[in-house]
């Protein structure tokens, strides 16, 4: 067979952006509390593709106390359906005598959405609703493309007049509202200008004297619920499942005949405001436990909330407070930044095997890497030209010395290489089908002008597997001098006291999720919001708001300065370029991302080092083809064979997996040191007897897979994470963003795992 010349494919390199010409960008956060007052409200729509609004439902509540509730339709809406909904009101008097409370009240949509004006805009209350973006929709009259910070969404008329000839027409001394999805659970809500203020419409929230202030423009208070508790949980739900998980007294109901205005489904939806209130009172109270002075409205992910205990802490941004950090070594930084480590080694063959997960991964190697030093850093020097004492380290490595927790603070650089067949992360095009870049982690050969930046713990790994150091060009180190002034101490949750001048922040948020198990004081369901809570905030913290970059939906092309594997920087026009987020550091994102590849590399050394294979990893875990007793198994392809001739992979045993994982406990950070950080996850074990079972793994490909038992027929039968969780370990990559094509109302992922399960159908 004739040799082949390697092929050569683009490359895609990141670089650190810098707006030219332009203001800073927005970091603006609320302090304080939310008001005392809130609007809360759910619709009812047409099932039809209008999707129009028929009728809803509201309660004005202030200081915990409901003041009014209500009916409220769409103005249009049918004789028949009107005439029900006023027969409602006429016999449920009853039902809403209560002390301060009026009588049920009926109004218009044009009526409902004043009551909005004046109790939102004007006594500026919180606006509050589970899917607030599609339920604000559902009031409005008129919408366009949104402008300015909210460019790339829309802007929403609730208010209108009627002109001499007849025709509605849009306010203009009534705000409107702006809304800019983010994603599924979150998205951007305010308040547009209107003209003519009043002025008390121009003193600012936080203004000393309660003086107007020129141009000030009042935002709005609008709590999306579904935001809140993704937010609290990093976690997406429903409503139903919202009201479960924080054990809503006033859960939502089950759903009615739809599109038929009667009294059940009247029933219904004043259910679903009453669900809203108790959610909403659930959800600030968990909120108020952290004690960071943001206000819930602007906590849009768990990455906010891990924002604001730096801030109580005393923990400004890095590049807040050293300003004149070189923007040269930022972009090689950024460069060398990829995402966590995904693939498959054996696609669409069902393998027996051990699942295993790394214990916090990104907090367990920020520790191993001490970088907390340099979040808590008075300032972060560069230290140039260090090739050859980096050259120096990685001769002298060897996999023993990647076991001592003392190797890996030295990994804290980065290094230029000019490839020639190391094995490092690129980012390509690598299908001729798809248009989209994908990360791998390649032999890769490049031109003798052609260098790249690698964070030392990716050259690492291709040292790892090579047995060889990648030809260095240059190199440089990071590193923290002195103490920021004026660091506090916190209490994580109210409830964990840190102090982040004498402790490791990443480390104490871990060691206290071990220890829950032990704290007596501890009610079940306060354990379990705690544990969450810390897992949230370590997962927040110790990495992604070190890699964030929002995007701008810019009106107009903007200048970029762009800094990258270069020396010097390079102008660009860009439309929608990307803005670094407020705590964005790509040295300490690059670090960590590298790290973890770092170890799931180790890992998979382990195990080729006992002739095995792993079926697929995913960022922090990896299942490791295994039995009981080890031996070859079936698969077309493999590098051994079966007696009977077909290909086949090692598969290791149970004993030589779990020996693996002690391997990993030198490692662990953690103290007392009683556990690795490489766990051999329950799902392992029958929940009941406790032993050890057989589990199996059918992988697509990077990030589509399924873990699964099998029943005494052999059938397969989906693997549920815990007893209590009963979520399932299917991957819904790919197909998350779809509604359930079983019942297009329900926001269920129950059809994911019928889709992994149900045989295809035949095709004919």
């Amino acid at each position: 067979m004739a040799n082949r010349e390697p092929k050569s494919l683009p490359i895609s390199v990141r670089v650190f952006p810098a707006l030219v010409d332009a203001e800073e960008a927005n970091h603006s956060r609320r302090s304080g509390q939310c008001p005392e007052g809130m609007l809360v409200f759910h619709t009812e729509a047409r099932i039809d593709a209008t999707q129009k609004l028929t009728f809803g439902s509201y309660r004005l509540i202030v200081a915990a106390r409901c003041l009014e509730k209500g009916l409220f339709y769409e103005d249009g809406l049918p004789k028949d359906d009107r005439q029900a909904l006023e027969n409602y009101v006429a016999t449920h008097r009853a039902d809403t005598v209560e002390e301060g409370v009026q009588q049920l009240r009926l109004v218009t949509r044009r009526q409902f959405v004043e009551e909005l004006y004046k109790n939102v805009y004007k006594a500026r209350c919180l606006l509050v609703g589970f899917d607030l973006p599609y339920l604000l929709s559902q009031l409005a009259f008129d919408f366009s493309p949104a402008r300015g910070r909210f460019t790339g969404g829309f802007s929403l008329g609730l208010w209108s007049y009627t002109d001499n000839r007849g025709r509605e027409r849009a306010d203009p001394y009534r705000p409107r509202i702006r809304i800019k999805y983010i994603d599924r659970n979150r998205a951007l809500i305010g308040f547009a200008a209107r003209n003519s203020p009043d002025e008390v419409d121009l003193i600012p929230e936080d203004s000393p004297t309660g003086e107007p202030k020129p141009g000030y423009r009042f935002r709005g208070h609008f709590l999306n619920l579904r935001t809140l508790a993704f937010a609290l949980t990093d976690k997406g739900y429903s409503l139903e499942t919202a009201c479960e998980a924080f054990r809503v007294e006033h859960g939502k109901q089950l759903p009615v005949r739809h599109s038929v205005v009667a009294e059940e489904y009247i029933d219904y939806n004043r259910r679903e405001v009453l669900a809203t209130s108790a959610l909403a009172f659930k959800l600030l109270e968990e909120f108020a436990r952290h004690p960071i002075a943001l206000q819930a409205t602007q906590a849009y992910s768990p990455a906010s909330i891990g924002k604001g205990y730096l801030r109580a802490m005393g923990i400004e941004p890095i590049l807040e407070r050293q300003p004149s950090f070189p923007k040269r070594y930022l972009g090689y930084a950024q460069s060398a930044f990829f995402g966590g480590r995904t693939s498959v080694h054996i696609r669409k063959v069902v393998c027996p095997v051990v699942y295993t997960d790394f214990l916090s991964m990104y907090p367990t190697v920020n520790s191993l890497m001490h970088l907390w030093r340099f979040v808590t850093a008075r300032e972060i020097r560069v230290a140039e030209h260090c090739r050859e004492e980096i050259e120096k380290f990685l001769r002298g490595l060897t996999t023993d010395k990647l076991f001592d927790p003392k190797t890996w603070k030295h990994m804290t650089g980065f290094v230029q290489v000019v490839p020639d067949g190391d094995i490092l992360p690129t980012r390509s095009k690598y299908s001729m089908a798809s248009n989209d870049w994908q990360v791998a982690i390649n032999h890769l050969y490049a031109g003798k002008d052609d260098a790249l930046w690698f964070s030392i713990p990716d050259v690492v790994v291709s040292v790892l597997r090579t047995g060889r150091i990648p030809k260095i060009i240059d190199a440089f180190r990071i590193e923290p001098c002195g103490t920021l002034p004026g660091l506090t101490p916190t209490k994580l949750r109210g409830t964990v006291e840190i102090d982040p001048r004498s402790q490791d922040f990443f480390k104490v948020i871990i060691e206290e999720r071990l220890r829950l198990p032990s704290h007596a004081d501890l009610s079940d369901i306060e354990g379990k919001r705690l544990e969450k809570a810390l897992k949230v905030l370590a997962s927040a913290t110790s990495y992604g708001i070190y890699a964030e970059m929002n995007r701008q939906e810019a009106d107009d092309v903007v200048k970029v300065m762009c800094h990258g594997i270069d020396a010097e920087p390079f102008l660009c026009r860009v439309a929608h370029p990307d803005v670094p987020g407020e705590y964005c550091f790509p040295p300490l994102a690059s670090l960590i991302t590298g790290a973890a590849r770092l170890m799931l590399a180790l890992l998979e050394h382990c195990i080729s080092e006992l002739g095995g294979t792993d079926v697929m990893e995913d960022t922090d875990s990896m299942a490791i083809a295994a039995t009981e007793h080890g031996g070859m198994v079936w698969c077309p392809g493999g590098p051994f064979e079966m007696k009977d001739g077909h290909g086949a992979v090692k598969a290791l045993s149970w004993a030589q997996v779990e020996g693996i994982s002690k391997g990993f406990a030198p490692l662990s950070p953690y103290h007392p040191k009683l556990r690795s950080i490489l766990k051999i996850e329950r799902d392992n074990f029958d929940p009941i007897t406790g032993s050890q079972r057989q589990l199996y793994c059918l992988a697509i490909s990077a990030k589509r897979y399924a873990l699964f038992l099998r029943d005494e027929d052999g059938n397969p039968v989906l693997l549920r994470e815990g007893i209590n969780n009963h979520e399932d370990r299917c991957s819904e990559h790919g197909l998350g963003h779809l509604r359930n094509p079983l019942d297009l109302e329900s926001e269920d992922r129950d059809w994911i795992p019928e889709a992994w399960i149900r045989p295809a159908p035949a095709l004919s």
